[in-house]
């Protein structure tokens, strides 16, 4: 589904991202399904042909800016999550989005710049991650950047990730995808996703994001 190509113009496409987002945080905060996650063994889900993108073989920088979002509907955090952190020196930020309200979300977040050895570590944590907080209502969002533009529909190949929407503006393509191996998804309008890549820039000068099931932060 091609959601809009639009001439080049600075304007509209910092307007057009941040719409974007918006919309994508729209339909997974007020008014997303959330998949079941079924049970998979998460040594089995650690080695599926899912890399991220240091480990993709599609960019060559040697480090990554990466983000985890833990959100909870309820506003109740489990103990064991602050315990299992993704790596030991791992901080989070609280946050509560509903001030006031006895049963508000609520979020963890935390901030890392990574290596590809720190990359697979967090992979694996995730993987086991996503299905312990799927037991208590919670969701976990994942988003890695780096300073460099990628060919997304290679990774998208090689990972056999299925597209489901993108958006062409200027030098920024962003697509939005379906990957078997990740255990979350949401829906995006009737589209149900669990991965989503944007990049800008020309040949490999540029930044690209993964972002995992969606983009939360704008880009």
């Amino acid at each position: 589904m091609v959601i809009g190509v639009i001439e080049p113009n600075l304007g509209i496409y910092k307007t057009t991202i941040k719409i974007i987002t918006l919309i994508l945080i729209v339909y997974m905060v007020s008014n997303t399904f959330r998949k079941a996650i079924p049970f998979i063994d998460p040594s089995l889900l650690a080695q599926s042909p899912v890399p991220l993108l240091l480990n993709s073989g599609e960019v060559q920088t040697k480090t990554a800016e990466f983000s985890i979002i833990l959100w909870f509907d309820t506003g109740d955090v489990p103990p064991e999550i602050w315990r299992n952190k993704p790596t030991p020196d791992w901080k989070w930020t609280y946050k509560e989005l509903q001030k006031g309200h006895e049963n508000g979300a609520v979020t963890l977040s935390g901030h890392l710049l990574i290596n590809k050895n720190e990359e697979t570590s967090l992979y694996k944590w995730y993987t086991t991650m996503a299905q312990e907080l799927a037991k208590t209502g919670g969701v976990i969002y994942i988003d890695e950047r780096v300073d460099q533009a990628m060919d997304i529909s290679a990774y998208l190949s090689k990972t056999n990730a299925h597209p489901a929407q993108w958006v062409l503006i200027d030098n920024m393509l962003s697509i939005a995808a379906y990957q078997n191996y990740f255990t979350t998804s949401v829906l995006a309008g009737q589209d149900k996703i669990n991965i989503q890549l944007l990049s800008r820039g020309k040949n490999t000068e540029g930044r690209t994001v993964l972002a995992i099931p969606a983009l939360l932060k704008e880009f």
